[in-house]
């Protein structure tokens, strides 16, 4: 048998620390920390099979990282949220179990909904708390890119596809950038926005911290471009709620976004399209409120359980039943798992908001809290952005939202308020 000495020491030499000290892995917490750019290069014309499976050897990679380290005696710091967290991926196993007459449906509609959790289960074992300010930095840095490479889409005037311009409107460019949609670009620039305003206001270094400020009204402005009414309501509700509860200055960024929305004709008509009579009867005949009654008329032949993963409102639906997609993640989760499963999914995001508040905001001091609040913020937007928009049906935005909610709890560990360098 192993003793506490042995397995100490099998931990240092074979696992290592953290994976950031390892000579061939590092790669791997960099590439989640920028998924988004390393997903979409990957996936490009010539190389598309090696992005198709890209995510799967991370994944593989670090679950036999946690095991090696867990048998190596390695216990990371148990978050509530992982209960529940555990309770949704058994229920919705379970219905992919019992929708087996429709394999690949059932086998990709659980991939979809459990697949990017694990992410976050498994990368404290791979993650200390010194490694994640450099993630961090690294997070940003691309979304100021991303925001820059979005505003230059708007100066060129990429074409907008039809399908992204409701039929009246007048917009002249809907800019995407490596996100792909515009949709998803304003949930990753909602997400980021904030962020990058608490790096402002916690580096030390002052190149960095103008550059991360610039960076922020960049990504700002890129979100407002997107055109995208979700992600501007989402975020402007998140920093609300946040306002509210932890830091009142926050208030200024919301009277920011009103001011746009005032001022900027093209985003003022956006959102004074949403308040006519016409847009709502569109939208209840055939657009997103039809949509989200259908999810619950599915779910009403089965109140408990649903019609089963992948069978309603997403992606495996819409490709291999010739559905639609639900423009709502939690109504998706309603038609496919029922009112139990949209309970343990909401419970599971209720759980993990409450160990950020405690753990990320509520016990953190010193200037490292304003990079808390701002990164539980944009989390929070695009939790509610999935109210508007099956969000987490795309990978990077996924992958990104439960990647870096793992990292602000890992980082909420040290006790300090440490600045690294980068």
């Amino acid at each position: 048998m192993m003793g506490q000495a042995e397995a100490v020491s099998y931990t240092k030499t074979n696992v290592g620390v953290s994976m950031l000290q390892h000579r061939w892995l590092r790669w791997i917490p960099y590439a989640l920390a920028i998924f988004p750019l390393v997903d979409f290069t990957l996936r490009m014309h010539g190389i598309h099979p090696v992005g198709v499976i890209w995510d799967k050897v991370v994944l593989i990679v670090l679950a036999v990282w946690a095991g090696l380290r867990y048998v190596a005696g390695f216990r990371p710091a148990f978050h509530t949220w992982y209960r529940f967290a555990g309770w949704f991926i058994l229920f919705t196993m379970g219905l992919m179990f019992a929708g087996l007459a429709h394999p690949v449906v059932a086998i990709q509609g659980f991939r979809i909904d459990v697949y990017y959790i694990l992410y976050a289960l498994l990368l404290p074992f791979a993650v200390e708390a010194k490694d994640v300010p450099k993630l961090l930095h690294l997070g940003v840095s691309l979304a100021i890119l991303i925001g820059l490479h979005g505003i230059y889409q708007y100066i060129m005037k990429t074409p907008t596809p039809s399908a992204w311009v409701n039929v009246g409107e007048h917009v002249r460019t809907r800019v995407f950038s490596v996100l792909q949609s515009p949709n998803e670009l304003g949930s990753y620039m909602a997400l980021m926005s904030p962020l990058l305003i608490g790096f402002s206001l916690y580096e030390q270094h002052r190149l960095r911290k103008w550059v991360y400020a610039a960076g922020a009204l960049f990504c700002l402005i890129a979100m407002l471009l997107t055109f995208t009414r979700g992600a501007w309501m989402a975020l402007a509700l998140a920093v609300f709620v946040m306002a509210v509860l932890f830091e009142r200055r926050l208030l200024i960024l919301l009277l920011l976004l009103a001011l746009a929305a005032f001022f900027v004709p093209p985003i003022h008509h956006r959102i004074e399209d949403l308040l006519t009579p016409v847009y709502w009867i569109k939208s209840a005949q055939a657009g997103r409120i039809a949509r989200w009654l259908t999810a619950f008329d599915t779910m009403s032949t089965n109140p408990l359980l649903g019609i089963g993963v992948g069978h309603y409102g997403g992606a495996v639906a819409a490709i291999y039943l010739n559905g639609t997609y639900s423009d709502n993640y939690y109504a998706k989760t309603l038609g496919e798992t029922g009112i139990i499963g949209l309970t343990l999914f909401i419970a599971m995001h209720l759980a993990l908001f409450r160990d950020l508040f405690q753990k990320c905001i509520s016990a953190v001091r010193g200037k490292k809290r304003y990079v808390m609040i701002g990164g539980v913020t944009g989390l929070l937007a695009v939790l509610i952005h999935n109210s508007l928009e099956n969000v987490f049906e795309f990978a990077p935005m996924a992958a990104t939202y439960f990647v870096y909610a793992a990292l602000l709890l890992i980082w909420a560990q040290a006790g300090e308020d440490e600045h690294a360098e980068v």
